[in-house]
């Protein structure tokens, strides 16, 4: 089912989940396959169960990737449950964050995009709620012109017939 909700709302939660999307598939890609391994080195990994990116890099692409993916296309199609995807990308997006800061052995914890994610993780949060209570009615017949566009309030004037 298909709701209505504020124009800009939706296309920021579009946008950011996109961006997260597009970001953690390609990111996770990278260090799977071993494209990102200069960048990180594989004694970080020494406090973790792995020896290599392969398992840390599909979590990223598949659990983080695959929610915000999830998260885009339900705003994109303007599903009901966009707002509680979009909510629930954010708390995956921030668990996979500070599980990184938690685990990696890294000389300089936080880094500057574990920071910017974590922002990015709120945002998603926070937008997602607000895109779960923000819905507005679907437009009925008579407020939309013929190429399928809401119309708003005539100040109080009845539409004409």
């Amino acid at each position: 089912m298909t709701v209505v909700h504020p124009l800009w709302l939706r296309r920021i939660v579009v946008a950011v989940d996109a961006f997260v999307a597009v970001t953690a598939v390609g990111g996770g890609l990278a260090l799977a396959s071993g494209a990102e391994r200069g960048r990180f080195p594989v004694q970080w990994l020494s406090r973790t169960p792995w020896t290599s990116y392969l398992i840390p890099g599909l979590i990223l692409a598949l659990a983080v990737g695959g929610s915000a993916t999830l998260a885009t296309v339900a705003a994109w199609r303007r599903l009901r449950s966009a707002g509680r995807v979009t909510a629930v990308a954010g708390i995956v997006l921030a668990g996979q964050v500070v599980g990184e800061i938690a685990l990696l052995a890294q000389p300089k914890a936080p880094t500057s995009a574990e920071v910017f994610y974590l922002f990015v993780a709120a945002g998603m949060l926070a937008s997602g709620v607000l895109l779960q209570r923000s819905r507005v009615p679907e437009p009925g017949p008579a407020e939309r012109t013929a190429a399928g566009r809401r119309l708003g309030p005539a100040r109080g004037v009845a539409d004409p017939p």
